[in-house]
């Protein structure tokens, strides 16, 4: 029993933190040379690349990762931190870039036939089965192949012979730390990477015979089932010091389900529900209501023998503080079923942060907004004084000249006006706590606050962006000041603004809309305010017809990932005034309306563009641009 609780006690809550607060990370002179020979390294995997040496190229970003990830440990950095991440990115690009062009573990037609059963069953049971079981987030489930075949929310996870389209490789290759897979873990290396792909190329094949075994079984002998016997659950009188949904519950879902949750937990022990966390693993209880002593899980945290959690790792002082009173006070439970999953129970971190912003007044809101702003100044421009201006709807900040900043806050304010008309918005402010708009005179600034404040680089294209988190947390957008003169690749300041506002507002309610939608509205709407002669938008056309040449299919034109993100513009300009030329602009307008209340493309496409389908309007919108042909989608009422 000691040997098999230890199991499963050793990686219980490993990633809490013990009393105290940690000392900030300092990287060495040493590490940042270090830091700075891999950056200078990479320019080598270019090289192997072109020349299609794709081994050789895989197993320098697989060396560069290594020592990445080793710099982030010996100087104890979060992930994704500022010093690192530029670096990180870049080889995250290559590793795309690799994968996209070489497609098979050599490169070549002939590789090998890889075995689901034997290769990638056991790549996908350590990588991605723990969190994607049968309490997986977007209803996306990789514990057997029958459930893998059915894809999650976001659609099929396998293209078959297509691992350029299929999601899962997208996933797992995501440039952006924050949305690749595996979640809070190290990158597939490039020979994982490149099985995953080659097995997807070759048919993406089963040779097992039963495709609802789970892939924490295969090769494994028979063992005993899990006890399931009922457990005597003592409910909660509402008179005890510590709720257990609000004070622990939290870090038991975060925490503990990466490695207690799905069909084969650590220990045999689950925490997916309460019963489960009562019923303790495959040795036995680990929690005894009422008595400390006899807790396996109390002895644990305590120093063990094993002590967990294992390493460095530790427990914060009030979720010890907590757990050991909920235990005198005789494990109650304050929910209604102790059946139902915890993760159902406990509020997400979204939902937390929405619940305190909308408890802060209006003025609270506008004062937090001008120290964020300030914070953020100082971080990228500490040693430039700012230039500042408020309005009713906006908080300026930036480095232009003072009537510059005072024309660019006009422009601003008319913009608003005509936001408030098109969507029909109230007399009040667009924006909670105001919209911050920082303006740089030159493109150093514009880069700086990428690189510092987002920990990405900016694209040498992109002069403008807007960012606005959930429940307008922070709200705010980032322009370069152009001049008042467009050309053929770029927009004059006004547009700029003008492009940048709207995205703000479609961002507003926190409801993700194509990217296509948020660019071709902002400039469409420009349009209006600086004319259609303008030779940034005459040039949008010509651009979109370059991009859409990469189109196999019309039902490839709403597919995220298809396109560069310098070609949103284009395309969104141009499909946007085709579905407003189509229908009329307040058609447009309902249609947008659609997807912010929460209706997918299909169904808002079906409600205003009746009778048509996104394929049928993708295909209408390229035979417009000269790019296909098809029938164009039924107008109602226009000739």
């Amino acid at each position: 029993m000691q040997r098999l609780l230890a199991i499963f006690g050793s990686v219980l809550i490993s990633s809490l933190i013990l009393v105290g607060t940690a000392i900030p990370a300092v990287i060495t002179a040493e590490q940042r040379k270090e830091l700075n020979q891999v950056r200078d390294g990479l320019g080598d995997v270019d090289k192997l690349i072109k020349d299609k040496k794709y081994d050789e190229a895989g197993k320098a970003l697989d060396e560069a990762t290594a020592k990445i990830e080793k710099i982030v440990k010996d100087a104890e950095l979060k992930p994704g931190d500022k010093m690192i991440a530029p670096v990180q990115l870049l080889i995250d690009k290559k590793k795309q870039t690799l994968q996209k062009l070489a497609g098979t573990t050599k490169g070549k037609e002939d590789a090998a036939d890889v075995s689901f059963i034997k290769q990638v069953a056991p790549l996908l049971n350590s990588k991605c089965a723990s969190c994607h079981d049968d309490n997986a987030a977007g209803r996306l489930r990789l514990d057997s192949f029958a459930e893998m075949k059915k894809g999650g929310k976001s659609g099929q996870l396998l293209q078959i012979g297509n691992p350029q389209r299929s999601l899962i490789m997208a996933r797992v290759t995501a440039a952006n730390p924050a949305q690749r897979m595996p979640k809070d873990a190290s990158a597939l290396n490039n020979e994982e990477t490149a099985l995953l792909a080659n097995w997807i190329k070759q048919g993406a094949k089963f040779d097992g015979e039963d495709e609802t075994i789970k892939l924490a079984d295969f090769g494994k002998p028979a063992t005993k089932a899990r006890p399931n016997t009922p457990i005597k659950i003592s409910k909660a009188t509402g008179n005890e010091k510590v709720k257990f949904i609000k004070d622990l519950a939290p870090d038991f879902v975060t925490i503990c389900q990466r490695c207690h949750s799905g069909n084969n937990p650590r220990g045999g022990f689950r925490v997916v529900t309460f019963e489960d966390l009562m019923r303790g693993g495959d040795s036995g209880a680990v929690l005894v209501a009422g008595d400390l002593e006899r807790s396996r899980l109390w002895e644990l945290i305590n120093g063990g023998p094993p002590k967990m959690p294992p390493g460095q790792a530790r427990i914060y002082r009030g979720w010890y503080n907590n757990l050991k009173i909920w235990i005198e006070e005789g494990c109650k439970y304050d929910g209604d079923d102790p059946k139902v999953p915890l993760q159902r129970l406990v509020p997400t971190e979204d939902e937390l942060k929405l619940a305190k912003l909308g408890r802060m007044t209006a003025d609270e809101f506008v004062a937090m907004r001008k120290e964020q702003t300030s914070e953020q100044w100082k971080k990228v421009l500490g040693k430039e004084e700012p230039r500042a201006l408020e309005t009713s709807d906006f908080y300026f900040y930036g480095n232009v000249e003072e009537g510059r900043l005072k024309q660019i806050s006009g422009w601003a304010d008319e913009h608003a006006k005509a936001l408030r008309g098109g969507f029909k918005l109230p007399d009040s402010p667009i924006w909670r706590g105001k919209l911050t708009v920082f303006v740089f005179k030159d493109r150093f600034g514009y880069s700086e606050f990428s690189q510092t404040i987002e920990n990405r680089e900016a694209d040498p294209a992109v002069v403008g962006h807007s960012e606005v988190t959930v429940g307008q947390e922070e709200a705010y957008i980032v322009i370069q000041d152009l001049g008042d003169t467009a050309n053929s690749t770029l927009p004059d300041t006004r547009l700029n603004l003008i492009d940048q506002m709207t995205g703000a507002y479609l961002k507003r309610d926190g409801k993700k809309l194509p990217e296509w939608l948020i660019r071709g509205t902002g400039l469409a709407m420009a349009t209006k305010a600086v004319g259609g002669d303008n030779e940034y938008l005459k040039s949008m056309r010509g651009a979109a017809a370059d991009a859409l040449r990469s189109l196999e299919s019309p039902a490839e034109l709403f597919g995220e990932g298809k396109f560069a993100p310098t070609d949103m513009a284009p395309i969104g300009y141009t499909l946007v005034g085709f579905m407003v030329k189509e229908q009329g602009q307040p058609n447009f307008m309902k249609f947008v309306a659609a997807l912010q209340s929460g209706s997918n493309l299909r169904d808002a496409v079906g409600s205003v563009y009746k009778p048509a389908t996104p394929q049928s309007l993708a295909t209408a919108y390229l035979a417009s641009i000269g790019q296909s042909t098809g029938p164009a989608v039924k107008k109602k009422g226009k000739k």
